[in-house]
């Protein structure tokens, strides 16, 4: 990313609450782990890619390898990986018609044939085109939800944090959650739904209600189909058919404004929005005014948002505190869970983690 006509700057980020990793390639492209406070070099050399989840870092080095970094250690699951992708708890890659996980240490082989897959933040779905079977892969399991698949393209759906949708050769609109499969409708039309952590949301086709599965049941929140709606951890925010703005959160339905926000972002635990040229933050049955203007740019995640102020400074709001991060304008920036990272001045990256600011 270029931030002026001297300076390159290249940042991925990744943070949770119970890791707490960042990893940022610095003006010389070499690549480096923030983990808990202490910044380690990975690669001397410039990495091909990258991408982060809560857990690990997966990175292409520059003699193409893939690496892996979890739990302080480095591990090289070798060449020849044609994709990977990088989840909150997984990564999964390809070598030719393999595909592989990797989560807490080990790797799996899912499928020596894959067809289609979608990866979610704790499940693969995908389809075995050899044996013909439509499995899942779930807490170091692996499930099959269907056998005699025709078709791989028909089956998958939705995948999110603990929970899928999908529908079965015979349209039967099905969700796998916490082990077991329960069917909702059948139907032959295109389905509008959402999956977040332990939740789905959808309109219903036959009847335009919009309707959630959570804990186990479907629970209809809404009589007539909404303008809009976000799904995030157990939560749906929606703007109903008559202006009002509310928010099932855990099983019950809180409205937040009983007029439609400008636009609003639902991301993880926190419910940012715009009204009347304010920007706002619902988290924890409480609204937030965080500034009386809309920061030209602001980043969501987790319970924070970090934004630039009208003077270019970086600021944060977390979970209800405020934190003033930087003095002077800076360059660019990046929040998750835990964990702002950003760049300012010539070329300085700087670190907020626990309440702390580290110099890079």
């Amino acid at each position: 990313m270029k931030l002026s006509a001297t300076l390159f700057f290249s940042l991925f980020f990744l943070a949770t609450n119970a890791q707490n990793i960042a990893a940022f390639s610095d003006y010389q492209n070499r690549f480096f782990v923030f983990d808990k406070g202490q910044t380690r070099q990975l690669e001397y050399q410039p990495v091909l890619s990258y991408q982060t989840g809560d857990k690990c870092i997966g990175y292409i080095t520059n003699s193409n390898n893939l690496k892996i970094y979890y739990n302080h250690i480095d591990y090289d699951l070798g060449s020849m990986v044609d994709s990977y992708m990088v989840t909150d708890n997984l990564v999964t890659y390809q070598m030719n018609s393999q595909l592989f996980v990797f989560e807490d240490g080990n790797k799996k082989l899912l499928s020596q044939y894959v067809g289609n897959y979608f990866v979610g933040d704790s499940m693969v779905a995908f389809f075995d085109t050899r044996a013909r079977y439509f499995q899942i892969y779930y807490q170091g399991q692996i499930i099959t939800l269907e056998d005699g698949i025709l078709y791989d393209n028909a089956m998958l759906f939705k995948v999110g944090n603990n929970i899928m949708g999908y529908i079965d050769a015979y349209q039967n609109v099905k969700v796998f959650h916490q082990g077991q499969i329960t069917e909702l409708f059948k139907t032959n039309m295109v389905i509008n739904a959402s999956v977040g952590r332990n939740i789905m949301a959808y309109i219903d086709p036959v009847t335009d209600l919009l309707s959630v599965f959570y804990d186990g049941e479907v629970k209809v929140l809404e009589s007539f189909r909404p303008k809009s709606y976000q799904v995030g951890y157990e939560k749906v925010a929606y703007v109903t058919s008559t202006g009002d703005f509310k928010l099932f959160d855990h099983g019950e339905i809180e409205t937040i404004s009983n007029y439609a926000p400008d636009t609003f972002q639902l991301k993880d635990d926190i419910l940012v929005y715009q009204m009347q040229g304010q920007l706002f933050a619902y988290l924890k049955g409480e609204n937030y005014l965080i500034e009386n203007y809309i920061p030209a740019t602001y980043e969501v995640n987790g319970d924070m948002v970090a934004y630039r102020d009208a003077n270019g400074f970086l600021k944060l709001f977390k979970a209800g505190d405020r934190f003033d991060l930087s003095f002077e304008k800076i360059n660019d920036f990046k929040v998750l869970r835990g964990i702002v990272i950003f760049n300012e001045g010539m070329n300085t990256t700087k670190v907020f983690y626990n309440g702390k600011t580290y110099n890079q």
